[in-house]
């Protein structure tokens, strides 16, 4: 973050095998948390929560939101460099992370949870928008013929962690879910959210009074075709009882009562992320 290059893209073979590693140019360093990929496109975010050295030996805050400052999108053909990117400008905000992206016609579409500020990891700017640390289910359009950019919010409930059945990432996807914002002082999940991004409308699973879970992972089931065949799987903590389950939530209907809970002989920590692994691979 200190010196350039502040980017770095590799790509790694499926058996390990570090490829190529090349620069990506930024003007300055920022905290990227994520990026995203399409079948022919990597997608960058070079988003307005910096790090400037001037700063720090000002004995300032060396991480701020600069708020006046545009985001910018960069997208790359996965197999190229520097010279090969394109960058989008559009409004100020910050990206934690990706949904999924996936190319559409002259577009590439970027979903993911957006918010209009942070102050989680940085000082930052006033915003006249006291919703500004809160994030949404957000689209992105880039159109690379003529070089637009659209922007939608998705919906008006607050939610991070999202995810999709990682067997389509980077492909359109119908779709995707994440965790629910509770109304509590502190940053907890109090449910899990469904979207059908074809028919426009979502499905919510709520985990009940005083249990929080968090980020959770897709698990298909074998052989399945559809998209969302297979379950969301998540640790949630009951709060009045002091116990933690991992619960086990069907894919296709996620308002249903859970198909599974597995009680754990202690208390599981609120955490971020998960993955789901075969057995066939360990």
């Amino acid at each position: 973050l200190a010196q350039p290059p502040y980017l770095k893209y590799s790509i790694v073979s499926p058996e390990g095998k570090l490829l190529r590693t090349v620069p990506i140019d930024l003007p300055v360093g920022v905290m990227m948390h994520d990026f995203a990929i399409t079948e022919n496109y990597t997608i960058f975010m070079d988003l307005p929560l910096t790090f400037r050295v001037e700063r720090m030996q000002r004995g300032e805050p060396a991480f701020m939101f600069e708020k006046d400052t545009p985001s910018r999108f960069g997208i790359l053909p996965r197999g190229g460099d520097n010279s090969n990117i394109r960058w989008f400008e559009a409004p100020a905000c910050y990206v934690f992370h990706t949904l999924n992206a996936y190319e559409e016609g002259d577009e590439i579409v970027l979903i993911a949870c957006r918010m209009q500020g942070t102050s989680v990891l940085a000082a930052t700017e006033a915003v006249e928008d006291s919703n500004s640390d809160i994030p949404f289910l957000h689209r992105w359009r880039f159109n690379l013929k003529t070089g637009a950019v659209l922007e939608s919010s998705l919906d008006d409930i607050p939610s991070e962690f999202p995810r999709v059945n990682e067997q389509y990432l980077g492909r359109h996807t119908r779709y995707g879910y994440t965790a629910r914002a509770a109304k509590t002082a502190m940053p907890l999940f109090d449910g899990l959210i469904k979207y059908d991004f074809v028919k426009g409308n979502s499905q919510i699973h709520e985990f009940g009074r005083g249990r929080y879970g968090g980020e959770a992972v897709f698990a298909p089931r074998k052989g399945a075709t559809d998209e969302d065949d297979g379950w969301l799987i998540t640790f949630v903590y009951d709060e009045e009882k002091e116990t933690s389950q991992l619960v086990v939530i069907s894919g296709k209907d996620i308002a249903a009562e859970p198909v599974a809970r597995i009680g754990i002989p202690q208390r599981v920590p609120y955490g971020f992320h998960g993955t789901w692994i075969d057995g066939v691979y360990m």
